[in-house]
């Protein structure tokens, strides 16, 4: 439906008064946009002048936050007649996004609704474990009481109704540990230590952080334009390679943005009730910290016995464990200058080649990717700035993600890899032949943005194909090639793109009609 005001005519014209105000002079047509996520609001504005104008947008992004996400955009000429448009059913322009699946997710990022092996059962606690978390909490008390002159300032525990109930609304029954521990005391927000360097939550904040949007934990790049590829956390084979998972419960962290979560759905050689990290300070995969509560328990007591810790005054106190040691080495490797390089000898040379699943390659002269087959669990190559680059992949089984800019590209050798998924090709100046792309089963996502390709028709071969990425002339020439055009979840258009066009697109890609409310206003500025 298309409406000419809905609330917005005074945001219309403040848009169109803004983007006046910093256009300058000597301009004759000028675009604002704006556009509101919910959370945010992103701003791009440009004359036929200027590249770039900067617009205070600040008093217009307050009211905005009032109203639902939506794209907005005024095109203003200096006579002072403007257009103002509200789209809620596109994502993005400058550069331009068309979600037509919000439900599509890349392997490896299930929705909500997985199975949970620990649902609420209404037993009570394992007499046996609340025993031993009893006797450890105890001893770390009597130890706490010794060193800091008196007992943890912990709060009173919570009750079996307690747990049942929470359990009850979160549809997970916790680990006994975990029960234990609550039924002891109820979190350590005084961070006393108990689990050093970490502390838990209470109970009821357990509760709100699970149901709190989707159920579960974590939620690592989730949305089509990011990255993707989901890293297995070390030691390998304890964690599901999940972005997400149900049966993840956050239940602590050090209070410095990284959260604990206890894992109720572990991998094979995992053990339910292990403890992970995830957070602001751990990249790629989840962090794997302890086979279980109790574990940690053991080891901070043990730690303190020993007479190994930091007394940095008032409540706090540190045991030095070796729970964030973290002495594994780094998932991800970057290669840099590679031209004056030996690369098979730096492949030779890496520490732990089995665990390296990401790898950065910059400025590569003449390069064969066949180079990195020693890097068995190798999931995500980036090629920057290549000259020439053979892509032989055969040899890298456990590749999901290529991608390579600039430079000459011989795309025959992909032939039939069984799990690449993404395949970006950005900035190829040496013409594309796309054939061989039609033997990748599982082609999700392919970003041909800035590189030469004359027969863009062939992208419509690709069945698995779910997500491109194009700059604008691409799209065009897409189109004109009259051919019918993949069904997609998404369409990314790189580059400067307005409304109109991206209206255009919802269209051409079968986006239907919009069920959203169009706003359309047109006035002129006295």
């Amino acid at each position: 439906m298309t409406t000419g005001d809905a609330g917005y005519g005074d945001i219309a014209k403040d848009m169109a008064e803004a983007l006046r105000a910093a256009a300058g002079e000597l301009w004759s047509a000028a675009t604002l946009q704006l556009r509101h996520t919910g959370g945010s609001v992103s701003c791009t504005a440009w004359s036929d002048v200027r590249e770039n104008l900067r617009v205070d947008y600040t008093s217009i992004a307050r009211r905005l936050f009032e109203r639902p996400p939506a794209v907005l955009e005024v095109r203003l000429a200096a006579g002072g007649e403007y257009a103002f448009t509200a789209r809620p059913d596109i994502a993005a322009v400058s550069p331009g996004r068309l979600v037509f699946d919000e439900a599509f997710r890349y392997p490896g990022h299930p929705l909500p609704g997985l199975p949970r092996p620990a649902t609420p059962t209404g037993a009570p606690t394992d007499p046996a474990v609340l025993a031993e978390v009893t006797r450890l909490a105890g001893e770390f008390a009597e130890l706490y009481a010794g060193i800091k002159g008196g007992p943890p300032p912990w709060s009173p525990g919570r009750t079996e109704a307690d747990l049942a109930a929470a359990e009850a609304r979160i549809g997970v029954r916790l680990p006994e540990d975990l029960r234990a521990l609550y039924l002891l005391a109820d979190g350590d927000l005084q961070e006393t230590g108990l689990l050093s360097p970490y502390s838990y939550d209470p109970l009821d904040r357990l509760v709100d952080y699970y149901t709190e949007g989707d159920p579960g934990s974590y939620g690592w790049e989730d949305d089509v334009e990011d990255d993707g590829v989901v890293f297995e956390t070390v030691p390998f084979g304890r964690v599901k390679r999940l972005s997400r998972n149900d049966s993840w419960v956050t239940f602590g962290g050090d209070r410095a943005m990284n959260y604990l979560a206890v894992d109720l759905d572990p991998a094979e050689r995992g053990h339910a009730g292990q403890v992970l990290e995830y957070g602001r300070d751990i990249y790629g995969p989840l962090r794997y910290v302890s086979v279980s509560l109790t574990a940690m328990l053991t080891e901070v007591v043990e730690t303190l016995r020993a007479g190994k810790y930091e007394d940095p005054g008032e409540q706090y106190l540190f045991a030095e464990t070796s729970l964030r040691d973290g002495g594994e080495r780094s998932y991800s490797e970057v290669i840099s200058r590679a031209s004056e390089l030996n690369l098979p000898a730096v492949v030779a040379g890496l520490r732990d080649p089995g665990l390296i699943q990401e790898v950065y390659l910059n400025d590569p002269a003449d390069v064969d990717l066949a180079v990195f087959e020693p890097l068995t669990s190798l999931r995500l190559l980036k090629v920057n700035r290549a000259a020439a680059v053979t892509p032989t992949i055969g040899g890298l089984k456990a590749l999901e993600s290529l991608r390579i800019s600039g430079g000459r590209v011989d795309l025959d050798v992909l032939a039939g890899h069984p799990v690449l998924w993404d395949l970006q090709l950005a900035e190829i100046d040496v013409p594309l032949d796309l054939t061989v792309l039609t033997t990748l089963p599982r082609l999700t996502r392919l970003d041909l943005s800035g590189s030469a390709v004359p027969d863009l028709g062939q992208v419509c071969d690709l069945p698995a194909l779910r997500v491109l990425k194009l700059d604008g002339d691409q799209v065009r020439r897409l189109l004109d090639t009259g051919r019918p055009v993949p069904r997609l979840a998404a369409l990314l258009v790189t580059g400067r793109t307005t409304l109109p066009e991206m209206a255009e697109l919802r269209k051409a890609f079968g986006g239907g009609d919009s069920t959203e409310t169009i706003v359309e206003i047109s006035a002129v500025l006295s």
